[in-house]
């Protein structure tokens, strides 16, 4: 595999780790959330972070599949944009 894309992967599943912590602390540990006044956006912005580094890495993963000559996840073969790739 090329050493770009497990550089990539490595980095995704490291912000997906954070997010994923950061957000059982906040709702599962009084503690985490004195530090934040506005908890609810304290939350979006994690479930963003959260959700990006999983679509990153569902990106890499079929970069990975194609890499390999196995098919696509997606079996339109569509972006979610719904333009062919």
């Amino acid at each position: 595999m090329n050493s770009y894309v497990k550089a990539a992967h490595a980095h995704f599943t490291a912000e997906q780790a954070e997010a994923e912590a950061v957000l059982e602390t906040y709702f599962n540990n009084s503690v985490g959330i004195g530090e934040h006044s506005d908890l609810p956006e304290e939350i979006y912005k994690w479930v963003d972070k959260l959700s990006n580094a999983e679509d990153a890495l569902t990106v890499l993963g079929r970069f990975k599949r194609q890499q390999n000559g196995k098919a696509t996840a997606d079996p339109e073969n569509k972006s979610r944009l719904g333009h062919k790739v």
